[in-house]
């Protein structure tokens, strides 16, 4: 009986370290996904009809507004990013008028992966 309650107590504590954070694999920091919308008249970009995966440079800001990182996004528009836990500001870059995205504020949390979706306005009407 002993024996059976140990190999049960060690298969849960592989099982919960298995799932970690948000994002399952442990770490800490932000991931998520890029979108570029085209919308129609007064739509608000996350309100558009069309949505599709976009390429772009997210800059992450420290809580004292000092550039800390540039990301990259794949090609499918995911990105994950390790960062300590604390306050961030993700800005998306434009490369001119259009397409632009919101800023965005991100807490991180220990062991956690915080998930933030962004879209990109086309400008396209």
């Amino acid at each position: 009986m002993k024996r059976f309650i140990t190999t049960t107590f060690l298969a849960l504590t592989l099982f919960l370290a298995a799932c970690g954070g948000n994002a399952g694999d442990g770490g800490t920091g932000i991931k998520g996904e890029v979108y570029l919308a085209e919308c129609e008249g007064d739509q608000i970009a996350a309100d558009c009809f069309s949505q599709e995966p976009y390429r772009a440079t997210l800059v992450i800001y420290n809580a004292a507004f000092e550039e800390i990182a540039r990301v990259e996004t794949e090609a499918d528009g995911t990105f994950v990013f390790d960062l300590e836990p604390g306050t961030y500001f993700v800005h998306p870059e434009s490369p001119g008028p259009y397409p632009i995205a919101n800023d965005y504020q991100v807490t991180v949390a220990e062991g956690e992966r915080t998930e933030l979706i962004i879209i990109y306005d086309s400008g396209a009407r």
